[in-house]
């Protein structure tokens, strides 16, 4: 009966101690993710991206990590959320990348340092919005342990330019989609094919001439909104890592 007793013990002991206490350590948690911002814009598509935590396991099948991604507007109106499944394949060509970017796809930099999430919807074309994240690993049953959220990171788009044309042997004239709250707006023109940008004025139109061209030379230009207020702050257009992003080209030919 002694005996009894004593094993009818130890196994309530295993159950109510030693196996939750397991269950805990088994999964941690992501930390919320931080470096958030923008690599890259092509009209209503975006590459976002941030940091990789180094905390999060990595195994060979690529699938047991991931990312939500929720995408509102300044105002916190819902726009998209977007649920990512991470793969450890990324090409180093960026702007490539940009210019064909597949849309809720994402990748995370083979040295594990950065996460790119591509992204695509006609209502981040024409307005401020802000975007979250948080990662997510699984636990030993399979279901999706959470972090917690980064930080609010607003975007303000670059304008899409709408129309190009030469308007004489030396000038051409641009025109773009505005950018809601925009006060003004600045034009940067290429002259070396996109390696470096010079601003070439600023208006509140949403459109203006450049001055100064020369025949059969393709110059790259973009659009920088300026102004936009968000929490007593203004915002301009977001910086992308990439230079020549949603820039177009003019080029004069002759006949105009």
């Amino acid at each position: 009966m002694k005996k009894t007793i004593k094993y009818l013990l130890a196994v309530l002991l295993f159950a109510f101690v030693l196996v939750p206490f397991t269950k805990a350590s088994a999964a941690v948690a992501p930390a919320a993710p931080t470096g958030l911002g923008l690599a890259g814009q092509n009209k209503t598509k975006y590459m976002l991206k941030w940091n990789f935590d180094s905390n999060i396991p990595i195994s060979t099948d690529n699938n047991n990590f991931g990312y939500e991604v929720v995408i509102t507007t300044l105002k916190n109106k819902k726009i998209k959320t977007v649920d990512y499944n991470a793969q450890t394949n990324y090409s180093s060509n960026i702007a490539y990348d940009v210019e064909h970017i597949t849309p809720n796809v994402i990748f995370v930099t083979t040295d594990f340092s950065t996460v790119y999430a591509n992204v695509s919807n006609s209502k981040l074309e024409k307005q401020a919005f802000k975007y979250k994240v948080r990662a997510y690993t699984f636990d030993a049953t399979g279901n999706k342990l959470y972090g917690e959220y980064s930080a609010d990171k607003v975007i303000v788009p670059r304008p899409t330019i709408t129309k190009l044309k030469a308007t004489s042997r030396s000038t051409g004239k641009i025109t773009w989609k505005k950018i809601s709250g925009a006060k003004s707006y600045t034009v940067y023109v290429s002259t070396d094919g996109g390696n470096k940008f010079k601003k070439k004025g600023t208006t509140k139109s949403n459109s203006f001439t450049v001055k100064g061209m020369k025949l059969y030379t393709t110059y790259p230009v973009y659009v920088v909104a300026n102004g936009v207020k968000y929490k007593k702050k203004k915002f301009n257009s977001t910086k992308p890592e990439v230079k020549t992003s949603n820039a177009s080209t003019i080029k004069i030919y002759l006949s105009y």
